[in-house]
């Protein structure tokens, strides 16, 4: 996956996730939208720091 493209999902989904949680806090749904950014986000991270590493 290409740095760029790694940078942009990660920033979506973080938009994704800080805008579901002003727009709609307290809700049963706000806390599956965080867990699927969340997780989106951790396997970003988790691609980024093995293949990155890899690819050095």
């Amino acid at each position: 996956m290409n740095l760029t493209v790694r940078w942009t999902l990660f920033a979506l989904l973080l938009t994704v996730n800080v805008t579901y949680q002003l727009v709609f806090p307290d809700t049963w749904h706000q806390i599956v939208v965080s867990a699927l950014t969340g997780a989106g986000i951790l396997g970003l991270l988790v691609e980024y720091l093995l293949r990155g590493r890899r690819e050095r």
